[in-house]
């Protein structure tokens, strides 16, 4: 599998926002996350991308655990944010 993630757990204060999430997604395929409003699909993305640190459980890329938001391994994976993520002061140029 190219990502595993393993009983995700992540809180806010006493809110479980995600609770045990595993799921596996082969290389090469396309996966999408499908739940009402408040269901825990943007922290369980967060925590895959190493935006978000789980409070427990563990995501693992290519059989190899995550280590945060720097890790090379995040390469392997795509993500397409739900807000517009351009800046407005830079040209296309500009962000080479």
């Amino acid at each position: 599998m190219l990502l595993e993630t393993r009983g995700l757990v992540k809180r806010f204060g006493k809110l479980t926002a995600v609770d045990g999430v595993s799921l596996s997604v082969a290389a090469g395929s396309c996966t999408g996350l499908l739940g009402p409003n408040g269901a825990g699909k943007t922290t369980t993305v967060s925590m895959i991308a190493g935006l978000l640190a789980p409070d427990a459980g563990e995501v693992l890329i290519d059989g190899a655990p995550l280590q945060g938001d720097t890790d090379d391994k995040k390469r392997k994976i795509g993500l397409v944010p739900q807000d517009l993520a351009l800046y407005d002061e830079l040209t296309a140029r500009a962000t080479r």
